[in-house]
């Protein structure tokens, strides 16, 4: 069997067999859809502690430089 030359024909090769993953052969291959299949393997985002610190140093600088505005309006 000649190996396929380009994607089209790859795809429609793995379409083909029989053991090949749901993302290939669609939704309608088996009784989970697509979209159950991508979402179980989804993970939740683990704690980015440098960005905690980084939005807290923003919240500060925020809060001191209206500090110092209404400061300064007041002087």
């Amino acid at each position: 069997m000649p190996t396929p030359t380009n994607l089209t024909d790859r795809i429609s090769h793995l379409r083909d067999r029989k053991s090949s993953s749901p993302i290939v052969t669609g939704p309608s291959a088996g009784p989970r859809t697509l979209g159950a299949a991508l979402s179980s393997y989804e993970r939740k985002p683990a704690n980015d502690f440098f960005m905690l610190v980084v939005y807290k140093l923003l919240g500060i600088a925020v809060i001191s430089q209206f500090v110092l505005i209404a400061l300064l309006e007041v002087i």
